[in-house]
């Protein structure tokens, strides 16, 4: 099976994944690949700028073009890439991705990386990268 093609702030939107999305094919298209990461820290990421795996079911890309109002998805992408120091184009396990979150991401400042996503005043995410970094957890 190949690798896995996610774009940037995807590679923290998955620690911050519970179940909800767009649409229902989204949401079972976002668990399948949570699932195949959590079974395999193996599995091959290759970053990529534009639409991946994910996007592939979300109901706002139209020609690999996000649509969804409001949302800044390449500037998203660009402060990922950038806090964690990884190219567009990197090709590299998911463990290795998850060792790079761990030592460069800090839960509790999400907003300095992901400020404007709509989904980070849940704090799924943060919760999720809390977890992630051995932090202890408030009720989620």
């Amino acid at each position: 099976m190949g690798g896995i093609r996610l774009r940037a702030h995807h590679l923290l939107c998955i620690h911050g994944f519970r179940g909800q999305g767009y649409s229902p094919l989204f949401v079972a298209n976002m668990a399948r690949l949570v699932d195949r990461l959590c079974a395999n820290p193996r599995t091959q990421i290759n970053l990529v700028s534009g639409a991946d795996d994910v996007c592939s079911a979300c109901p706002h890309m139209s020609d690999g073009v996000c649509w969804r109002p409001d949302q800044k998805v390449d500037d998203l992408d660009l402060s990922v890439r950038t806090k964690l120091g990884l190219d567009d184009g990197f090709t590299g396990s998911w463990s290795s991705i998850l060792d790079t979150i761990r030592d460069r991401i800090d839960p509790l400042r999400l907003e300095d990386v992901c400020g404007g996503c709509r989904w980070l005043d849940l704090d799924y995410c943060t919760n999720g990268l809390a977890k992630l970094a051995g932090l202890p957890l408030d009720d989620e």
